[in-house]
């Protein structure tokens, strides 16, 4: 454990020391990552897939704040959306603007996760996302990963309407492009089932990390995984759904494994020192229970210096 506290103390020091150089090459990948994937996904216009034109956004998005990276992502998505139909642009402005006007206009900062949502998707480790974000972001996050899941759905029915469109030959083929992606959201059970589990998972487990009582970060993310299956599973039997256990028992492994790893390095506690302390002012008693993080002492080195002549 020591070995471990030492190595994340160290690394902790690191960063904080080369913030001015880390900061701007993470927002670097992470930009790079979302516009990449956005394109990817939806590729229905090929000047936007240029690389040079991808490195240039990025490097432009690691040096200002990081709302902006949705932002530029937004305005990528609309024009994609808008080349396949006038009307599914339009569609795709309506769900940015209730997104800005939801969320983005009180937790800028966070925005990029509904981008994050669908290349998790791609990656099959969807269900980890409710018990990482629920401690790392908090309630709030519920609002931009519902919009998340939403949006990977919103891709899959442009996808469909883009083959549909493509099969349809005359006027009695036409295909109204935003009534076949109303109708296919709303027809889309296991996209509603996702909403309600992924935001009693975040509730409860933020409800239970934000107690006092010994180890609450544990039963956190245990509680959490285990309400994350189960409330699939019920859901699935109650809406007859046909839902694959097996990705969902491997990504709610994999989101409690990276939960346990991130609130080690963000700090664990030393409950064996737990302080009770009380004090009071004019109008109040306060009762404070203090807890103090592990950490290791850094070394202290003495440097001696040594004279080398030698004095007779």
């Amino acid at each position: 454990m020591t070995s471990l506290l030492t190595i994340r103390d160290n690394l902790k020091a690191f960063c904080s020391r080369y913030d001015f150089i880390l900061t701007p090459i993470a927002k670097f990948i992470l930009a790079m990552i979302i516009f990449t994937s956005t394109n990817q996904r939806f590729g229905n216009v090929a000047v936007l897939d240029n690389r040079m034109l991808m490195i240039m956004l990025s490097a432009i998005c690691a040096v200002i704040p990081v709302e902006f990276t949705a932002a530029i992502a937004s305005i990528m998505l609309i024009l994609q959306t808008a080349k396949v139909s006038l009307d599914a642009g339009l569609l795709t402005v309506g769900f940015v603007v209730i997104f800005y006007c939801a969320y983005m206009r009180f937790f800028p900062k966070t925005g990029v996760v509904i981008f994050l949502v669908p290349i998790f998707y791609a990656c099959h480790i969807t269900y980890a996302l409710p018990i990482v974000l629920a401690f790392l972001i908090g309630p709030s996050v519920v609002v931009p990963v519902i919009f998340g899941v939403f949006l990977y759905q919103y891709e899959i029915c442009i996808g469909e309407l883009v083959g549909v469109m493509a099969a349809a030959t005359g006027e009695d083929d036409a295909v109204v492009g935003y009534q076949y992606i109303i109708s296919g959201m709303i027809d889309n059970k296991e996209m509603m089932l996702t909403f309600v589990v992924f935001a009693c998972v975040i509730l409860i487990t933020y409800a239970i990390y934000r107690l006092s009582f010994t180890n609450s970060w544990i039963v956190a993310f245990c509680v959490g995984g285990f309400m994350n299956v189960v409330l699939f599973l019920f859901g699935s039997v109650t809406m007859m759904l046909e839902v694959q256990i097996l990705p969902i028992l491997l990504g709610t492994v994999v989101g409690i494994v990276v939960a346990v790893i991130m609130q080690f390095i963000k700090g664990i506690v030393d409950y064996q020192k737990t302080d009770y302390l009380q004090f009071e002012d004019d109008e109040y008693y306060y009762y404070v229970k203090a807890i103090p993080k592990l950490s290791v002492a850094g070394r202290k080195k003495n440097v001696k210096h040594i004279n080398s002549k030698m004095q007779n």
